[in-house]
């Protein structure tokens, strides 16, 4: 039986052309003076995806064709992310061979301790732990999946804490802390935005694709 969220169907899928990107909600306005100002609008900006896979013969095809009808036009979600960034930059696939600051084998896995705005806090890391520009991080918030992109790097502690550091896109404050997140595939919800699947049909051919973000 099929269970939502789905994940891709090549969970290791290296897309030869994607965009993911969020569009940051504002205002911009002059000044007197003439400088421009801009007023960022919180808690609106959304994660697209668009995607091109790689070209697939026709049993690949068969399978994200298939996975693609099974989200039911939107009305089922899947497990949104870069799939160009699956891996922490510092580390890629060796980052699951690291063992925690308190013991253990590092499995991706980490703790949210703080969430404030645009800056978030980690625990449970590995000791020294990197996070470079561009890493993601995923976390159950607020009844939904949060997916935000570090904007600046930053090293842990020996004891397994990094933060905080900044993070885009800005998110509301009052969820539940500590949240258990991923630094490994990390996702949020997405569905399909109806008419955007392509699939035409030749020797060996690529599919795309486009999704957007939902927060339910």
């Amino acid at each position: 039986m099929i269970t939502y969220p789905r994940d891709f169907p090549d969970a290791d899928i290296v897309a030869p052309r994607c965009r993911f990107d969020y569009t940051t909600l504002g205002e911009m306005s002059r000044t007197a003076a003439g400088a421009i100002t801009f007023q960022e609008r919180i808690g609106g900006s959304l994660w697209e995806l668009a995607v091109t896979t790689r070209p697939l013969n026709e049993t690949e095809y068969g399978k994200w064709h298939a996975w693609y009808l099974s989200l039911r036009g939107g009305r089922q979600s899947f497990m949104g992310r870069d799939p160009r960034r699956c891996w922490p930059l510092a580390y890629g696939p060796g980052v699951l061979s690291l063992t925690r600051a308190g013991g253990g084998a590092f499995d991706g896995t980490c703790n949210v301790t703080a969430v404030a705005g645009d800056t978030i806090t980690l625990g449970n890391l590995p000791a020294s732990y990197k996070i470079s520009v561009g890493d993601y991080v995923s976390f159950p918030w607020l009844g939904g999946r949060a997916l935000v992109k570090a904007l600046e790097p930053i090293t842990g502690t020996t004891g397994g804490v990094a933060g905080p550091f900044t993070v885009g896109p800005w998110q509301r404050t009052g969820g539940t802390v500590p949240a258990v997140g991923t630094v490994v595939k990390a996702w949020c919800l997405m569905r399909p935005k109806p008419g955007s699947w392509q699939g035409e049909r030749g020797v060996v051919e690529p599919v795309t694709f486009e999704a957007i973000q939902t927060l339910v």
